[in-house]
């Protein structure tokens, strides 16, 4: 932002293209990395429902380090893509520096693959929730005892907060989506300094939104969280006595 704001300026003219390709390379890098990162949540919770046996094994502490890998190691590689193209440091019309790159035909490919990207990672989560919901219905609908009412209004309340975490989760997912389709295609007057300010808005809302969803949605977490701080006893369990019948 300070460049944007054109402070310091001569320190970023400076570096130059040192600057330039450090700060598209996270840019670019860090959308990809947000987007597996989400695509690797909606996996965790899927695979919890169609393997609830398996499941704490298929995410063990070995196999963790292989969902990790997977998490930035295609948008650390991706990213690699921004250092073959000249850049450039233009002025805004603040008269501060933005960088960009100086080809044309390669700012529409790199537009175009990360549209095709966002949009499969956007299916993806569509789906992946909507099978999660229905299951969770599909358990709700199962228990037709009275005796077992409890149970299934416990059901309804955890679809309820899904629907919520998982609808506020591709909201933000399309945003970033629609906004690289309106800048790709020309759809309206978007300088890009303006792009890369909204992009970098949006992008930092999607990557810490996620423990905050967990924080009000999440009864246990919460619960566990209000402990560790001292906000919260713990509640003990009441040991039980026995009485002995000489």
């Amino acid at each position: 932002m300070f460049p944007k704001w054109g402070w310091g300026a001569k320190v970023y003219l400076f570096m130059d293209g040192y600057y330039a390709h450090t700060y598209l390379y996270f840019a670019w890098a860090s959308g990809i990395c947000q987007a597996m990162c989400v695509s690797l949540l909606a996996t965790n919770r899927l695979s919890a429902i169609i393997f609830p046996q398996r499941h704490s094994r298929m995410w063990s502490s070995t196999r963790l380090r292989v969902a990790i890998g997977i998490q930035f190691l295609p948008g650390l590689i991706a990213g690699l893509a921004t250092f073959f193209n000249e850049t450039q440091l233009y002025r805004n019309s603040k008269n501060g520096l933005v960088p960009r790159f100086k080809s044309e035909v390669f700012i529409a490919v790199l537009f175009g693959i990360a549209g095709a990207f966002l949009a499969t990672v956007c299916i993806y989560l569509i789906m992946a929730y909507c099978y999660l919901l229905f299951m969770l219905r599909k358990s709700s609908n199962a228990i037709k005892n009275t005796q077992f009412a409890k149970s299934r209004a416990v059901i309804k309340k955890k679809e309820v907060k899904l629907f919520i975490m998982s609808s506020i989760t591709v909201t933000i997912q399309m945003s970033i989506l629609v906004l690289v389709i309106i800048y790709a295609t020309s759809l309206l007057n978007f300088p890009l300094d303006k792009f890369y300010l909204f992009y970098n808005a949006i992008s930092d809302l999607y990557a810490g939104i996620n423990p905050y969803l967990l924080w009000i949605f999440s009864d246990s977490l919460r619960k566990h969280i209000y402990i560790r701080l001292g906000l919260k006893r713990k509640r003990k369990v009441p040991s039980s006595s026995v009485v002995t019948v000489n």
